[in-house]
This record gives C-alpha cells, sequence and structure tokens, in this order.
C-alpha cells in the first residue's frame, strides 16, 4: 500500500525481479550523501512507463519522510503537470508544441513568485514510451521481412504452377481436340488454385494468430514492459489476411494459365519439354566444355539440362536467390546490431567511470585514484545534462519522467585524452584543443532540429544558464560522447577552472571482474576523502545495457531469417520433384540404352546442387543491397542512424550449406524413385 512508512521502500516489479528479492527483504540504498540506508521493501509496483531493469537502472519509491534518512531534506523539487488541447478539456494533448507553449507560461508566472527557481522544463514526446523506437523498430522489421517473404511466396507459387503446367499441356491438347473452350480449361484451373489457397489460408490462419499474440506479448512485455490487456484482432486485419491469402496466388497463377489455356491442340502436343531455341552464346558454352576430357559426362549432361526450361530456371533461381539474400540480409543485419557494443569498446577506451555528486578539484582527485591498487591512468572529466535549442529560446528538455530517456549529456573533451577515440565526422571537422565557442553535434540532432548544419549558432543550457555555441561538425554512427566541447570552452562558459565531476580511469587488468574490483576500490578512496559519488560503472556495464536494447530485435530477425530459409528450400524441393516426374519418360529411354540407376540418380542430383550453386551467386549483390537498405531503415527509426554495414561469414556459410544440403535431399528420394523404375514402366508414364 501507498504510502510505505520512513523505513520502507516499492520497488519496482522488473527490478525485485532483477535483484532478486522480495517483500519484506531488506535492501541497502545509496543516499545523496554517498551512504548506504537500510530499508524494507513493503511491497512492489508495476510502472508501465518506464523500461525493464535488466535495461536500465533500477527504480524504487518512497516517501518524502524517507527522504532524510537518505541525507536530503523532506521537499519535493518537481511539480508534474498535465495539460490539454483548450479550457475545460480533460484529455491530454498530443500536441507537444502545445505542451510547451503551456509549460513556458506556467513558467513565466512562476518566476515571478520569491523563493522559486526554474532548473529545468522537461516535455518528452506525448503518447510515447521511453522505449517506443524500439517497439518501432521491431515493428518495422516484421513488417519488412513480411513482405519479403509475401514477395517469396509469390515466386514459389509461380514456380509450382509454372511447372504443372509444363507437365501438363499435352492433356490441355487433348481435352482441346476433343472439344472444350480455352473457358473451360481456365476455369478448371482457376478452381484448383482456388481450392488450394482456401485450404493453405485456413491451415495458416490460427498458427499466424498464436504467433501474432505471441510476438505481441513478447514486444510488449519485453520492450516496453507493459502487460497485454487485450489481444483482439481488428476486423479489417483479419479481411486482409483472408484476400492476401486467396487471392494473391489467384492474380500470380493467371498470366501462366492464360498463356496454356490459350495454346493451339497443335502447339500443345507437340510439346517437347525443352527450349525451342538456345543462345548462341549456350551452345558455344556446351560444345567447348564438351571437348573438355576431365570432365565426368554425367555432371555436363546435368549442366546442360538446367536450361531445358529456362523460363522455370529463372524462376527456380529466382526463389531461391530470394530466400537466400533475405536470409543473408537478415544475419548481415543481426551482425550489424551485434557489431554496436564493439563499436562503443572502439570509442571508448576507459574501463571504469564513476560520476561525482559535486564538481571537486581535478588535481586532488587524480592524486586520490592514482594511489589506488591496479590503477593505471586517470583521466577527469566534466559531464552534465543538457539540451540544445534554437539561439535565444528558453531550455526545454525532451527528457522522459525517469531522467534518463531523452536526456542529452554534454561532454567536455580533456586535452590529450586516450580515452577517447574521436567518432566518424561526416559533416564539418571535429575539435581542436584550442577551440572556445565551437560544438560536435551527434547524428541525434535531427530528430530535435533537423535543419541544424556546420556554421548554424545553438544554444546549450550549462547548469541551468543558456550559452550560446557555433557547431563545426556533426558525428556519424553511434556518435560517441557527443555534443562534445573543449574542456577550455566548458571552464570559460562554465566559470569553472580545475573542476570535474567524472572521474575516468583504465585498469592494469581489462575484465570484466578486475573492473569491478578496483572500482570498488576507488569508490572507497573517494568516500575515505570525504567526496560524494554514484556507484562505479564500468565499461562492460555500458555495453551490456546497449546488447539489452538490441536483443529483441536481433532475436525477430533471426526468427524471420530461420523462417525465410525454410520457404525457400520448400520451393527447390518442389521445383526439383517436378523436374523428376516430368522426366519420368526420358530416365526410361536412358535406361534402354544402358545408362545405370545410380547414373540417373547422380544426374537428378547435380542438377539441384546446379541449380542451388547458381543462386547462390545470384544472390550476392540483392543481399548487399538489401543488408543496406534494411541496415539504413532500422538504424534511422532505432539510433538516429544507420547500424555499422557488417557481412556475417556465419550466414553465407549457413545458407550455402544448408541450401546444398536441401538440393541434395529434395532430390535424392525422387531421384532415387526414378532410377528404380524398370523401362516399362518408364515408357508407359503419361
Amino acid at each position: 500500500g501507498w504510502p510505505p512508512p520512513p523505513d520502507g521502500i516499492l520497488i519496482e516489479r522488473s527490478t525485485l525481479a532483477s535483484l532478486k528479492l522480495k517483500v519484506g527483504d531488506k535492501v541497502k540504498v545509496i543516499g545523496f550523501d554517498g551512504k548506504p540506508t537500510q530499508l524494507t521493501v513493503t511491497g512492489s509496483v508495476h510502472d508501465q512507463s518506464l523500461a525493464l531493469a535488466g535495461q536500465e537502472a533500477g527504480v524504487g519509491y518512497i516517501q518524502s519522510n524517507t527522504l532524510p534518512l537518505l541525507g536530503k531534506p523532506p521537499a519535493l523539487d518537481q511539480l508534474v503537470i498535465t495539460v490539454a488541447d483548450g479550457p475545460g478539456l480533460e484529455v491530454p494533448s498530443r500536441d507537444r508544441e502545445t505542451i510547451v507553449r503551456t509549460a513556458l507560461r506556467l513558467v513565466d508566472r512562476l518566476k515571478a513568485m520569491p523563493g522559486i527557481a526554474i532548473k529545468q522544463v522537461a516535455v518528452p514526446t506525448p503518447y510515447e514510451h521511453p522505449h517506443q523506437a524500439i517497439s518501432y523498430s521491431v515493428l518495422s522489421a516484421l513488417s519488412a521481412f513480411g513482405l519479403l517473404s509475401l514477395i517469396l511466396s509469390s515466386i514459389l507459387i509461380a514456380t509450382m504452377f509454372n511447372g504443372l503446367l509444363t507437365q501438363q499441356i499435352p492433356q490441355i491438347g487433348m481435352m482441346k481436340a476433343i472439344g472444350a473452350r480455352s473457358s473451360r480449361i481456365l476455369q478448371l484451373y482457376l478452381i484448383l488454385v482456388l481450392l488450394v489457397s482456401v485450404l493453405a489460408t485456413a491451415l495458416a490462419f490460427v498458427p499466424g494468430m498464436v504467433l501474432g499474440r505471441t510476438l505481441a506479448q513478447m514486444v510488449l512485455s519485453s520492450a516496453l514492459n507493459i502487460d497485454v490487456t487485450s489481444l483482439s484482432i481488428p476486423w479489417w486485419v483479419l479481411g486482409t489476411v483472408i484476400l492476401a491469402g486467396v487471392f494473391v496466388p489467384l492474380l500470380i497463377a493467371l498470366p501462366p494459365l492464360l498463356r496454356a489455356s490459350r495454346r493451339t491442340v497443335r502447339e500443345a502436343l507437340d510439346e517437347r519439354g525443352v527450349a525451342e531455341q538456345q543462345r548462341r552464346i549456350t551452345i558455344g558454352l556446351f560444345s567447348w566444355l564438351g571437348r573438355l576430357d576431365r570432365i565426368d559426362r554425367t555432371l555436363l549432361a546435368a549442366f546442360r539440362n538446367l536450361f531445358r526450361r529456362q523460363a522455370r530456371l529463372f524462376l527456380s533461381v529466382g526463389l531461391l536467390a530470394t530466400g537466400g539474400a533475405i536470409f543473408v540480409s537478415g544475419f548481415n543485419v543481426m551482425a550489424g546490431f551485434q557489431a554496436i557494443p564493439y563499436t562503443i569498446y572502439n570509442e571508448q577506451r576507459w574501463d571504469v567511470e564513476i560520476r561525482l555528486a559535486e564538481p571537486a578539484s581535478s588535481s586532488e582527485l587524480t592524486a586520490i585514484v592514482e594511489k589506488v591498487s591496479g590503477v593505471s591512468r586517470v583521466e577527469t572529466w566534466n559531464i552534465i545534462t543538457t539540451s540544445i535549442q534554437n539561439a535565444g529560446e528558453i531550455n526545454v528538455t525532451r527528457t522522459y519522467p525517469d531522467q534518463g530517456h531523452g536526456s542529452l549529456g554534454l561532454s567536455a573533451i580533456p586535452p590529450a585524452t586516450s580515452m577517447l577515440i574521436p567518432p566518424q565526422i561526416t559533416e564539418g571537422r571535429w575539435l581542436d584543443p584550442d577551440d572556445i565557442d565551437t560544438v560536435v553535434l551527434p547524428p541525434s540532432i535531427r530528430q530535435i532540429m533537423p535543419d541544424v548544419k556546420v556554421g548554424d549558432s545553438i544554444q546549450l543550457s550549462l547548469e541551468d544558464r543558456p550559452t550560446i555555441w557555433r557547431v563545426i561538425g556533426i558525428t556519424g554512427g553511434m556518435g560517441g560522447s557527443c555534443p562534445c566541447v573543449t574542456q577550455k570552452g566548458f571552464e570559460q562558459a562554465s566559470g569553472r577552472q580545475d573542476q570535474a565531476n567524472v572521474v575516468r580511469i583504465i585498469t592494469d587488468q581489462h575484465d570484466k571482474d578486475a573492473r569491478a574490483a578496483i572500482g570498488q576500490a576507488v569508490v572507497q578512496a573517494l568516500t575515505e576523502a570525504g567526496i560524494k559519488h554514484q556507484e562505479p560503472r564500468s565499461i562492460d556495464a555500458m555495453v551490456e545495457s546497449t546488447e539489452g536494447h538490441s536483443v529483441i530485435l536481433v532475436g525477430v530477425i533471426l526468427l524471420i531469417a530461420a523462417t525465410i530459409g525454410i520457404v525457400g528450400l520448400i520451393g527447390l524441393g518442389s521445383t526439383m520433384s517436378i523436374n523428376v516426374i516430368e522426366r519420368t519418360r526420358e530416365f526410361g529411354v536412358m535406361k534402354a540404352i544402358g545408362a545405370s540407376g545410380s547414373t540417373i540418380q547422380r544426374l537428378v542430383v547435380f542438377e539441384g546442387i546446379f541449380i542451388a550453386a547458381v543462386s547462390c551467386v545470384v544472390a550476392v549483390i540483392p543481399a548487399l543491397a538489401l543488408t543496406w537498405a534494411m541496415g539504413a531503415g532500422l538504424g534511422n527509426l532505432f539510433l538516429s542512424t544507420p547500424i555499422p554495414l557488417e557481412v556475417s561469414m556465419q550466414g553465407i556459410v549457413i545458407w550455402i550449406v544448408v541450401v546444398i544440403l536441401g538440393a541434395v535431399l529434395a532430390t535424392l528420394a525422387p531421384a532415387s524413385q526414378a532410377s528404380r523404375l524398370t523401362v516399362r514402366e518408364a515408357l508407359a508414364y503419361l
């Protein structure tokens, strides 16, 4: 219940689970004076506006009478308001500009009251969760892969019906010879396609609903910390799925059906199952290969057979190449997200960071920390929360109530620092040590000020004071520690000389346990010196937080990539089965002139392997293009910058191995069956 007693605390549900606590346990809370205070967990809270504790800091709730135990007077320091679009309305506004204007009018009134100072006006994006970008990224990935899956399935449908019609063209000619009209033949096959599509849609409907609801629960609970209250599906969604499942196959199958039904009797009965003409370059290639002595004749025959049905070859290769491109690009995007933590390691070269409650002497901090065993290098930094506005405007941030999401940290870069590798600069240049009034901005600035460019002047809040800076550069990639200014410029703007609020150290051992132990030793030394500080944070914790934000999206991409691979292999199996059935009589002729069963079996298997190999080559450029497109789209939505372009050798190897093995398995069973046919059975096949 609320409020908890003065020595009690309510802990957010995910924090309770993360810390492995339960109601009634004791927990130590570091106070504002840096001293630990023991509080009793009297209950749990589910705050759906916060991220999960595993991804962010834990959250607890106390009453104001508990503040003295933590070294702070029992006075509240925030005023929280909701804003409607007009007088007399109760629904909170969705227009951030309306909220900002109302808040600033309130600020003007509060400033006129004695004893009140305004530190910050925070207006987050209305009706958005702090992790809204993550959920949008997941949904965008699902939508993109869903569209690509539809394209892949469409190619699969076209391949299957192309093979079916090719096999039945002589039967169509016979039906026409005894009086069947083209419209009746078309109607016959359209009914067949309709029955198949209705059955497929019905079979997919329930699994689709189950999977959709599972993904909804996963995204909402794992990314947004929100409990699902309703899993009902809108009727328009159901209608769209049914219409797409039933009529898309009809539309795709219609062109080959029209061509087959309009064939004359002579054309249909003259069907040979091979291309009427072959290009001279193809004939020349076969002639050249035939003159080579060391090439297996079965291998050469299998290669020639690929071009007998050129339309089917293009469809089969296109199907597998599309599946391979989507599969490999999914692994590439996943590798790009997984490379983000290593980007942090490459830019941030410190091991442990300790933020102070208030600035202290840089020389004193360095002298204290250097004496701690295991510390090999110390640097003092200044990192403060800021906001970016056009010059002359009042400081308004986008910080969420958790004081973390939406906030912006300004870093003052020490001269000759070895703990930060300058990030990639896409516009302008990096800072020079002698720069005074210049700033380098991160790529996320485009969300706040889309028109900002190098040379513009912007306003940064510096300890609640507006200061004017000139933009000299905009970073790419993750943006590093930006916005960044020089230490010299920060000292001039803030009026603080030889002071810092952050200590960064490099340890003599760079493993996770050593960093944690040395960080605690530094904290102990600062406490003994009477310097108030926060808990140490290692570079590992920073990387783990980043990985926690992307793990959901990576999992979704991996799941969909695997599904795409399965669809592609189904298409390969279907194509090869049709090829084998269609050539049953041919196999009989080969047996009649002395071909062995093993020769026929190898011939069919080699054809499948050739198709798979050609599809892998064709998929290279589409895979790279798709990787770039998805990386740019998801990266800009998720991180305000494209994710690193990575090529996953693991994904490439997996796809090549799977598609080759799939080709062998898809052709092995029908090839074995064909090799066991007698000459009489094969020649009697119609």
